[in-house]
């Protein structure tokens, strides 16, 4: 049988990448928390960690951490059903794995949901969605938005909806450079702004709407959502970001759309297949904020 506070030190460094971090999640010092993975790790007979920067998990650790994660949701019904185990001070745990527009937008209120509803603390993994995938099949998250349609090995996926992107920039940045128009000329003169210097959404934009490709027009990098908004209002760059973020800037004047172009991507959650009444419960409170939120694919 497993010893489960060998099993928890060996996900929790999984988890955060890192000996320090995992220790002062559990109120143990490094030391404990590295002669806890290496009493597993002789027990089991093989590795558990690869001993970079960040710590990755070898195939064996991720099973582990799928297990370990499996075995938590399924404690925390338990407390659900028997409340005289459940002390004042212990909450469930849930990974995710987001992407930044989702979290800046129709996900922002899910982890407050989970917790005011299923005591639950929500660790998040912010990634691009077409990445998020990964971080599921690695198990180092229970759930995850991303783009791929198709099921992951072993989980279930649910089409969440469509966000939809449109391009914006300040009153001030149009007229002095899209007086005659957004065109592929004036694009190649004027600054966009890119989420990462690989920002696919920005290039699918760009390329479906005017034929450019990445290297054809000038960019700033700013790695946050909220950041291209920002950029756009101060008048330094053409945005192209999620209408809902967008919305507020465009009622107020400060951003305007200079082109009709929409450009939408399905989202979907994907989620282990496993019998748990809290995972079905997680499920619905991501869903329903989806529905309330995003229309649906194809619409």
């Amino acid at each position: 049988m497993i010893d489960y506070k060998l099993l928890q030190a060996s996900a929790e460094v999984i988890r955060h990448g890192s000996f320090e971090k995992a220790a002062r999640d559990l109120g143990l010092t490094q030391s404990a928390i590295s002669q806890r993975v290496k009493l597993l790790e002789d027990r089991l007979g093989q590795p558990l960690l690869i001993r970079s920067k960040p710590i990755a998990a070898t195939d064996a650790g991720k099973r582990l951490l799928q297990h370990y994660q499996r075995v938590s949701l399924l404690e925390q019904e338990l407390y659900e059903e028997l409340p005289k185990l459940h002390s004042a001070n212990r909450f469930g745990q849930i990974a995710i794995a987001v992407n930044a527009d989702s979290l800046a937008t129709w996900f922002g209120n899910v982890p407050k949901k989970l917790f005011d509803e299923l005591d639950l603390l929500v660790h998040l993994t912010v990634e691009d969605e077409a990445l998020n995938h990964e971080a599921l099949q690695a198990g180092t998250v229970l759930g995850a938005v991303s783009l791929r349609p198709d099921p992951i090995q072993g989980c279930r996926v649910r089409p969440l909806g469509a966000m939809r992107y449109i391009m914006v920039v300040s009153p001030e940045f149009r007229d002095r450079y899209f007086a005659d128009g957004v065109t592929a000329v004036a694009l190649r003169s004027c600054p966009a702004v890119n989420f990462s210097r690989h920002d696919e959404l920005q290039n699918q934009f760009l390329n479906r709407y005017f034929g450019l490709v990445p290297g054809e027009f000038p960019a700033h990098t700013v790695p946050s959502s909220q950041g291209f908004v920002t950029v756009a209002e101060q008048g330094i760059a053409y945005a192209v970001v999620e209408e809902h973020q967008a919305a507020e800037g465009l009622q107020s004047g400060r951003l305007v759309q200079p082109c009709p172009h929409v450009i939408e991507r399905p989202l979907y959650w994907h989620h282990w297949n496993m019998q748990s009444g809290l995972l079905s419960q997680v499920n619905e409170i991501v869903l329903g904020e989806a529905r309330h939120y995003l229309p649906k694919i194809g619409n």
